[in-house]
Parts: structure tokens; sequence; C-alpha cells
């Protein structure tokens, strides 16, 4: 999330070296050994560089992550893909996800929904509530009632836009969804989570079934 205060150089420096660090011990093993704490930014990247070297997923996530946002200079694209993809066919969720949203949606590459699908479907498959929400939004078009259950599946993981666009697929959608009661459900389900629009799609719904 961004903030409105600028950080200095310096303070920007000190907060992603600690960054690095904390993630570092956070997915160390309970019982290893652990490495002395990092004093620089160079450090804790090479820590990365070694363990993602030596196949871990979530050294491999976290450097690619690095790279992709151009956390340690200017980002390098390729090289993220190129990590987050050792670490996707070890089962790495994050980095499955991440590999959906670039070929989805980055302004960076040209925009593959086949590809974005394919990582979105084996994130989606681990219980990853974006995932699911990003995965029934690209095939909703086309089947309908697994999108609906995607949706659903996202909407009670907390996301609010799912809860949306689920009410609206049964309003809109093909017979074989079409569920006006259960529209006004997810419509309620969408207001309760702060979906933006939901308001005004149930005061909608409540004038429809008024008339």
């Amino acid at each position: 999330m961004r903030t409105s205060a600028k950080t200095g150089r310096n303070g920007t420096h000190g907060t992603l070296c600690g960054l690095l660090a904390l993630l570092w011990l956070a997915g160390a093993p309970a019982g290893a050994g652990m490495p002395a704490p990092a004093v620089t930014y160079g450090d804790a990247m090479r820590w990365y560089e070694r363990a993602a070297e030596a196949g871990d997923p979530q050294a491999q996530f976290y450097l690619g992550y690095i790279q992709d946002r151009g956390l340690h200079g200017a980002n390098k694209l390729q090289e993220a893909i190129n990590w987050y993809r050792k670490a996707a066919a070890q089962g790495e969720t994050r980095a499955q996800f991440r590999l959906g949203l670039l070929f989805d949606a980055d302004p960076r590459l040209p925009r593959a929904p086949t590809k974005a699908r394919i990582w979105y479907e084996a994130a989606a498959a681990q219980g990853h509530a974006g995932a699911r929400f990003n995965l029934a939004r690209l095939i909703e078009a086309n089947d309908a009632a697994r999108a609906a259950e995607l949706y659903a599946l996202a909407a009670n993981a907390g996301i609010g836009r799912a809860a949306f666009n689920l009410a609206l697929l049964h309003i809109n959608g093909p017979d074989e969804v079409h569920n006006p009661a259960a529209a006004w459900r997810w419509a309620l389900r969408a207001q309760d989570l702060g979906a933006s629009g939901a308001d005004d799609l149930r005061r909608r719904l409540f004038a429809a079934f008024n008339e």
C-alpha cells in the first residue's frame, strides 16, 4: 500500500533491508541455524540469491518480487518471471498468482489471457482467493456455472468485488445461473464487504423486486 509520506533514500534503504531480513527469517525452518542479521541491503540480497539458487521456493518468490517491483534498482521483469516460474513449479502459490497477474493485466507485457488462466488455475486450486476471483472473471463469458462457483469461494474469503460480480451474474447470466433471489443475497454480501457500487446495485434490485 502506498503512503502519502515520502521516505528519504537512507530511510528506504533501511526499511528494505529490514524487510528482507524479516522475510528471510520468517521462511527459515524451525531449529535451523539462523544467519546473522543483515547489516546491508546487499547482505540480504545475497541471502536470497543463495537460497533461490539452492532451490528454495520462498526465496525464489521473494527474489522475483524484488526484481519485479524494482526494489533493488531498476526492475528486471524477465528475471522476475524466471524466478516466479521456478517457485511456481514447486507450488509457491504467490508466485503462481503473480504470474497470472503479469500475463493478465501488467502494462509491461502483451496481454496473454491463456497464460494468465494457467497460473490462476494453479493458484486457485490451492485456495488462493484472488486467483479464484480473477479466474472467474476470465472464464465468466464461456463458463458461467464455474465462474459462479469461483466467485462464491472468493466472496466467502472476503473479496467484495467477487460478491458484486456474482450478483450481476445471477441477474444477467445465462439460464443455468440466472437466479434473482441469489442475486439479492450476493448484493447484500457485496454491500457488507464494502464493494464499490454495491449500495446502488442493492437499491436497483430492491426497486425491481417491488415493481
